[in-house]
């Protein structure tokens, strides 16, 4: 870990000049661009707050009449009209961050290599998500930020991702966060999928249509000990006959899920399915490690290489991370909410360098894996 810190502080002195000769005037630039879009906001919420006090006023003066206000016509209206209203106000959030991320993101970037930089392009594709076992299944993605290019001879493409079931009840969001793919110029030997044995865990707490049957399921559970329960004399004697009733439609629940899931692993095969356990290494308690080539996988999951993993997480402020090795990639899934790669803020101004100091230990923590990798690249062959 100290080896990095010192890595990452060398790169962080070695950014700070390369900005002052190449970014410190596009921000400078950009800062009349901050105010006027703060003005923007302050006056379409203004505004939009005038009519709404102004609807209000009229519906309480009854010039409005209660027929009419009442009406599921108005109501309506008035859910398109605040609608509208609160998109008009995050607009000029949106059109700064855009703006800014268009002018320095190439710039930026180039201090490692050339690279493009694109707004929702999708350049890692559903194939190379499914193929690297990370995602099981899903039938939706969206991209925010991409960027590809090279860098000490790999292939780096690095995207935001969304990645989504899709249902008539809304969408389920398997993950949302950052991709890093890393193409080598070498193969595999075989796959391995190192998962975080809580992103089921995070997967349930991010979406709603998961949480309430989980939470109909708890309660059921412990209804039985609500009437099992006497105020005078505590918890009284466990009562099967009243248990049961609750309890048999909670095991039918469970036991339709285990096979649902069975049947799914059935015809959704993996192709990394032996695990691995790493002994000594105390941070393998947060992953599962499965393959199907065993001293491929000890080779290339050096604590040195599992510590650039936890950097990275920690660096996008993430809550889980998974990745995988296939073919000739690498393919990192860091699992966060956090709007990654921003260097600048409508509340912060565009010359403060704390924003930008951020993205590149973001970015340092990326292309520091391919010096790891690439160290260690004999440990993979043809």
């Amino acid at each position: 870990m100290k080896e990095i810190n010192q890595q990452l502080a060398v790169t962080q002195q070695k950014f700070s000049d390369f900005y002052q000769q190449n970014l410190r005037e596009i921000y400078t630039q950009l800062e009349p661009v901050r105010h006027e879009k703060i003005q923007s906001v302050i006056i379409r919420t203004l505004v939009s707050g005038a009519i709404i006090f102004f609807v209000w006023w009229l519906c309480y003066i009854d010039f409005i009449s209660s027929e009419v206000y009442e009406s599921e016509g108005f109501m309506k209206f008035c859910g398109l009209f605040l609608f509208g209203a609160a998109y008009l106000i995050y607009e000029p959030f949106e059109s700064y961050r855009t703006t800014t991320k268009n002018r320095v993101m190439k710039i930026i970037l180039s201090f490692w290599g050339k690279f493009t930089y694109s707004h929702e392009k999708d350049i890692i594709g559903d194939p190379v998500l499914k193929k690297s076992e990370i995602f099981t299944y899903f039938n939706q993605t969206e991209v925010d930020d991409a960027f590809w290019g090279h860098y000490n001879g790999v292939e780096i493409d690095v995207s935001e991702h969304d990645v989504m079931i899709h249902g008539d009840k809304g969408n389920t969001h398997i993950f949302k966060g950052a991709l890093i793919m890393l193409d080598f110029p070498k193969k595999f030997k075989g796959q391995t999928v190192v998962l975080n044995k809580w992103r089921l865990l995070n997967m349930i707490w991010n979406n709603p249509l998961l949480i309430v049957p989980l939470a109909v399921m708890i309660g059921i559970l412990y209804m039985p000990l609500l009437f099992m329960y006497d105020s005078r004399r505590g918890l009284g004697e466990f009562d099967w006959g009243m248990f049961l009733p609750f309890f048999i439609p909670l095991m039918g629940m469970i036991a339709i899920f285990a096979f649902l899931y069975w049947a799914w692993q059935r015809k959704n095969p993996r192709r990394a399915t032996q695990k691995v356990a790493l002994e000594g290494l105390p941070f393998m308690r947060r992953w599962q490690i499965l393959t199907d080539d065993q001293v491929e996988a000890r080779y290339i999951l050096t604590p040195v290489f599992m510590e650039k993993m936890l950097a990275i997480k920690r660096l996008f402020h993430g809550k889980a991370i998974d990745f995988s090795f296939f073919d000739n990639k690498l393919l990192i899934a860091v699992h966060t909410r956090k709007n990654l790669f921003e260097t600048t803020s409508l509340f912060v101004p565009a010359l403060s360098y704390h924003k930008v100091r951020e993205v590149i230990s973001q970015l340092n923590s990326i292309f520091s894996v391919i010096d790891v990798i690439n160290e260690n690249k004999n440990n993979f062959s043809e």
